[in-house]
């Protein structure tokens, strides 16, 4: 017979799967224990092994498997001790993310002893011995809203271990008899109850002896597998969820409680209670009862790495006491994030008015790090908007300038989470009297907006109104983007004097060679420009390449017409596509609008409109990023 010859009534109780007893022919058969009830992680046992409804990291797949479907990035954890100085109890379990609700997990639990006396059934000492348990689990944890056929059910996270069970050990043909191994399952339970409280649940070894839920032993026996049904709840007292206590942001405080129902055994059911506070993100402080047991245990997270400790002891033999380490590697883990959601305006809009509405809502989409979302402040280009109950917010924001535009919101909380959301948009200049479904809305609307174009001071533009040749030299300079100088201007025809409001323009069109005077010198500034002299200068500005004319270009110009040539270069350029019936009229007054027409087929004209609608470039927010706030004056309760 042998015996480990240092275990107390403490260590009987917790690894009763090490107290053993062989004869000198035959392992004695009974109930094999699960490793795992020696504790699982330093974090659950500072808690009074309390974890079950708050299962998270990597410790969840030995403690609730349903808490696996948390994870968001790979997560590692281990923890290693010694029990009484001669048992070695060690703990390794990985994490990695299946998909954005659900996450796959590994995990290894071993403990052994060695040196343990054998004697045979005279009491003879015939050596030495060892033992080993160890199991070896593969995991699985979901969401059951991301379940086919199974109902919506929201927050609700289910999980699944199957699990490897290796025993054996050596020393005498006696104990490697008692060598063998087997499988069973565990199912897990979480359910989010209401903000502030989760239930878990964990069913260990429920599969039947009857379906392979036992250890088979070399010597043909077998063990069964002891089942137990754990419940738990946790309530969070402050923090994120918790409504209970008022605290600051960043601090949490957990209330958890264990009950373990122990099948188809004489073991009694034991409570586990525990509380962990965490005065910051980085610090957490823990205490529990382990059915009669004082535990305690501290953590500290850097870098995304975990290191816990705790405290436990068993039986109330101080002896008995141990101290667990454990490390573990939780990533970075996804930070909450605010989502910004814009109804109006849509991006890429045009608008006319001198303000939009802006209209939107803000969400929060919970991440890893536990901290709490706080009152939420929101700005629309620089200005403070109030935020309702719901998340939604509306504002009329001023747009005071023509063109692009940028409309930026920045949102925050208290806890330092931000999140942006920009819509472009491009305010187009309007006239009174260029109304919707007017035939030159659109190009009109464009030039003024780009700067090449200007209105009367009585917001009109009197598009069907003839153009005199004074204001057709001023749209030109204007085009061109020419600076106009400062003094009087030099007359360079002998009718337009010095103190003529289009003087200027003049000279520097007739400097440029976009215009021409008569022979006799004088320019007639006043006079009503004919269409095929607006094309003639409208060609020669656009320095399109003069056309050779085998036929008329309308049937009411001649080849042999003086223009002939820019009129053919015009319309192969496709300036003249208001021409209506083939019928040029080239004698009647060139109007505003037609003119419009033609400036926005110019190159010149036509890049400027082309880079207003082009979305990618050009928006600038209304502050720069040096001025952008640390948004926190303003706060509204989310």
């Amino acid at each position: 017979m042998f015996k480990a010859w240092k275990f107390g009534i403490g260590i009987l109780f917790v690894i009763c799967h090490l107290s053993f007893v062989i004869s000198s022919a035959a392992l004695a058969d009974g109930s094999l224990s699960d490793p795992t009830t020696i504790g699982v992680g330093a974090r659950a046992l500072g808690m009074g092994k309390a974890y079950v409804g708050l299962a998270e990291d990597g410790d969840a797949i030995f403690m609730n498997p349903a808490g696996l479907a948390r994870a968001t990035n790979p997560k590692l954890t281990s923890m290693y001790t010694s029990l009484l100085g001669d048992v070695t109890y060690m703990v390794v379990g990985g994490v990695y993310p299946y998909s954005e609700r659900s996450a796959i997990g590994a995990g290894y639990i071993g403990s052994s002893v060695g040196d343990i006396p054998l004697t045979d059934s005279t009491g003879a000492s015939t050596g030495t011995g060892r033992w080993g348990n160890n199991i070896m689990f593969l995991s699985y944890g979901t969401y059951l809203s991301e379940i086919p056929l199974l109902p919506k059910l929201g927050d609700v996270m289910v999980g699944a271990n199957l699990k490897y069970f290796s025993v054996g050990g050596g020393g005498s043909s006696a104990v490697e008899s008692g060598a063998g191994s087997g499988y069973d399952i565990d199912l897990g339970l979480l359910a989010p109850v209401t903000s502030y409280a989760t239930l878990g649940l964990n069913a260990q070894n429920i599969l039947p002896a009857s379906m392979g839920g036992k250890i088979i032993k070399s010597s043909g026996l077998s063990d069964s597998i002891p089942a137990t049904v754990k419940l738990g709840a946790k309530v969070a007292l402050i923090g994120e969820e918790g409504q209970a206590l008022s605290s600051s942001a960043g601090r949490k405080l957990y209330g958890n409680i264990d009950y373990d129902y122990h099948a188809n055994s004489q073991v009694p059911g034991l409570f586990h209670l525990g509380v962990e506070f965490w005065p910051t993100n980085n610090l957490a402080l823990r205490a529990g009862v382990d059915d009669k047991e004082l535990t305690a245990g501290l953590g500290v997270r850097v870098s995304g790495l975990e290191f816990n400790y705790a405290y436990h002891p068993y039986a109330g033999i101080s002896e008995n006491s141990t101290h667990f380490f454990s490390i573990g590697y939780l990533g970075e883990g996804k930070k909450r994030e605010l989502i910004i959601t814009l109804d109006e305006p849509k991006d890429k809009s045009v608008i006319y008015e001198d303000h939009v509405k802006v209209k939107g809502r803000i969400d929060i989409k919970e991440g890893d790090e536990g901290m709490p979302a706080g009152p939420l402040s929101l700005k629309v280009n620089n200005a403070s908007v109030a935020v309702n109950a719901d998340g939604t917010f509306s504002a009329d924001v001023p747009v005071e300038k023509f063109g692009k535009k940028f409309v930026e919101i920045a949102a925050a909380d208290s806890a330092g989470h931000t999140a942006t959301h920009e819509a472009r948009l491009v305010r187009l200049t309007s006239f009174a009297d260029v109304p919707d479904g007017y035939w030159a809305k659109q190009p009109i609307e464009n030039n003024a907006t780009v700067g090449l174009v200007e209105g009367y001071p009585d917001k009109t533009f009197r598009p069907d109104g003839a153009l005199t040749r004074a204001e057709l030299a001023t749209l030109l300079v204007r085009a061109k983007g020419i600076k106009v100088p400062e003094g009087k201007a030099r007359q360079v025809f002998k009718d337009v004097k010095q103190g003529f409001w289009a003087a200027k323009y003049v000279e520097i069109a007739q400097r440029e060679g976009l215009i021409k005077g008569y022979p006799d010198k004088t320019f007639r500034p006043n006079n009503k420009i004919n269409k095929v002299e607006g094309i003639a200068v409208m060609v020669r500005f656009d320095q399109l390449k003069l056309a050779s004319v085998d036929a008329k270009p309308y049937w009411d110009v001649p080849t042999n017409h003086w223009a002939a040539k820019y009129i053919q270069a015009a319309k192969d350029a496709g300036m003249l596509k208001f021409v209506e019936k083939n019928k040029l009229n080239p004698k009647s007054a060139l109007v505003r609008a037609e003119s419009v027409e033609m400036l926005a087929k110019t190159s010149l004209a036509g890049g400027k409109i082309k880079d207003l609608y082009t979305w990618e470039k050009g928006f600038k927010p209304e502050f720069t990023p040096e001025q952008r706030p640390q948004i926190k004056a303003s706060i509204y309760q989310y």
